[in-house]
Formats: C-alpha cells, sequence, structure tokens
C-alpha cells in the first residue's frame, strides 16, 4: 500500500545537515514516502544519506543522484518521481516538527482540500520565531498575503499535475515563481494552525553574487507576469500582482542589496530592481493595497527616486555598523 505523502528534499553539497533534516522525517508519525534529490553533489552528502537509508530500512527512502542542474532542475526532477496522492518540499538544511504532516493531511482530508499552509518557525542561534500564516478567503487574499515558500504547504498530487507548472530551470527565487503562478487555482485551502518547519538562518554575508540573484529575481517576476497574461487572468489579478511586485522590489530585494558592502554593485543592483518595478508597474503608488495605513505601506507610498536613494544610503549604512 502506497504512502499518502511524499517529501521532495532536493541536496546539493550539504553533508553537514542533511542527516538532521532527514532524521526529522524519519521520525514523523505519518508514515511518509521520502524522495532525496541529490543534484550531484562531490562532498560525502550521498555517504549520509546512504547511512539514514541503512537506518531506516523499513522506511521508503528513494534516493537519486542526478548532473548538477540547480535547484530548480532538482526539485522538477523530484515531482517526476511522486506517486503518492499527496506531496511537498523540505530543504536540505532545514527540518519538521514530528507530527505535522499528520495534522495536515487529516485537515485537507476533511476538508476535501487542494493545498493545506500551515506556520512555521524561522531559527537562529537566539531563537525559534513562530512566523503566522493564516487562513485565505480567497486566491486574491492569497497571492496578497501567502509567504511564497514551498516548505510550509501540503499539495494535492493530481490538482497539481492538472495544472501543469514547472519550476524555471537555472534561476533562484523558484519557490516564488512557482506559487504565484499557483496562486490562482487555489480554490479549496486548508490551514493548520501550528509551525511545520524550523527554517534554519545560517550565518554568511551577501557576496557579489547577490548582482547575479536580482537578475535572476527579474527574470522571474517577468514569467510571473507574463503567465497571467497569456492564462487571459492579468486584468482579474493585476492589483494583487501589482503589490506582489512592490513588496519584492521595495521590500525584501531592496533590503538584500542594502546589505551588499561594495558601494558600485550595491547601486546598481538597487538601481535594477527599481527601474524594473516602475517599468512593469508606472503607477504603482495608485495600487488599492497601499491604502492599508500599516508602517510598511506608508513607507512604499514615500518611495520615490530621491526618497529611494535616501532610504537605500541610511539602510546600508545600518548594516555596515550592525556588521
Amino acid at each position: 500500500m502506497k504512502n499518502k505523502l511524499s517529501v521532495i528534499v532536493p541536496v546539493y553539497n550539504d553533508e553537514t545537515n542533511i542527516s538532521n533534516s532527514l532524521e526529522s522525517l524519519c521520525k514523523q508519525t505519518l508514515k511518509i514516502d521520502i524522495i532525496v534529490v541529490d543534484d550531484g553533489s562531490s562532498d560525502k552528502t550521498s555517504q549520509k544519506i546512504n547511512d539514514i537509508i541503512l537506518k531506516y530500512p523499513e522506511l521508503n527512502i528513494r534516493y537519486y543522484y542526478k548532473e548538477n542542474g540547480g535547484i530548480s532542475d532538482a526539485r522538477n526532477y523530484g515531482l517526476s518521481k511522486v506517486e503518492s496522492e499527496y506531496f511537498t518540499f523540505l530543504d536540505s538544511d532545514d527540518y519538521v516538527v514530528f507530527d505535522i504532516y499528520e495534522k495536515m493531511l487529516k485537515q485537507m482530508i476533511l476538508e476535501n482540500s487542494d493545498i493545506c499552509f500551515c506556520d512555521f518557525y524561522w531559527s537562529d542561534k537566539q531563537n525559534n520565531k513562530v512566523i503566522k500564516d493564516t487562513f485565505y478567503k480567497d486566491e486574491k487574499e492569497i497571492i496578497v498575503g501567502m509567504y511564497a515558500v514551498l516548505w510550509n504547504k501540503i499539495y494535492k498530487t493530481e490538482w497539481f499535475k492538472k495544472i501543469n507548472l514547472k519550476f524555471p530551470k537555472g534561476l533562484k527565487y523558484e519557490d516564488a515563481s512557482l506559487l504565484y503562478r499557483l496562486a490562482p487555482y487555489m480554490k479549496k485551502v486548508s490551514y493548520v494552525k501550528d509551525p511545520c518547519v524550523y527554517y534554519i538562518q545560517r550565518e554568511g554575508s551577501i557576496t557579489h553574487t547577490f548582482k547575479n540573484n536580482i537578475l535572476d529575481m527579474i527574470e522571474v517576476f517577468k514569467g510571473i507576469k507574463n503567465y497571467y497574461l497569456d492564462q487571459g487572468m492579468y486584468e482579474k489579478y493585476k492589483s494583487e500582482l501589482e503589490y506582489v511586485f512592490i513588496r519584492f522590489f521595495l521590500g525584501s530585494n531592496f533590503i538584500r542589496a542594502c546589505k551588499i558592502y561594495d558601494n558600485n554593485l550595491r547601486n546598481e543592483t538597487l538601481v535594477k530592481g527599481y527601474n524594473f518595478l516602475i517599468t512593469e508597474f508606472k503607477d504603482f503608488k495608485q495600487n488599492k493595497y497601499l491604502k492599508n495605513k500599516s508602517l510598511k505601506n506608508i513607507y512604499f507610498r514615500l518611495i520615490n527616486k530621491n526618497t529611494y536613494k535616501l532610504f537605500s544610503f541610511i539602510f546600508s549604512l545600518y548594516f555596515k555598523i550592525k556588521k
């Protein structure tokens, strides 16, 4: 008898963390299929995976080794191996709460839903902060409000495969690419008010590689907008998409870029992100979601060519001092 849930774990050169991640899956209260996709690791990752397979011979752990193709390619490969009614993802440096999949799956079956959301832990050396998701009444709320991460959600396989989406090969932000294209089809949604995953924050610094990241982000968001246009859904969800673009290119992307310590590279990255936003949505300040008077939206409404430079200077200085 097949297990009802598969968990796809893409991994690349993560010998330090993969054992902890897989152990958390092996100790689930729900019996699951574990699909490990090794994206061409050259360290001791494969040895760590095989050690877990030997330790838990009674479990269905399927290990696939493939040529390196990037995280999106590994996720697509994992999807092609799913045989169960439901599936989810787990990154190789994170781990899950021991009973969460059982809770989420019970809720999905009870409500006959296609997707289930859950809270998660933002985990660092200091603490485990609970990040709250919520129940969304419709797909517009989902687009505006959801966390664009794959691993705090369970997906119904039949429903997902009918939509026929893939991750964009060779690009970062593949989770955002897929989830924002998937969101209009999220009609039957469940929510479990418990944290599911420990999303581990590793020490590290922003380096020159972020220049390529911003280019990836621009390509991903072009692809999202074009998908809505191609599917004839753009006008219906235009305000929601515009607000997502605002949040990414004035919010999360802006903060990442401000952490770049090379002045020229930081300024180049900031300019590209801002110019992309105002090219795609030149009247973004008229967005209806900005009328909500939160501190974040007040900041978004204050942004123009000059204030953007001012804010970037202040935040960049702050991160330099903080370092």
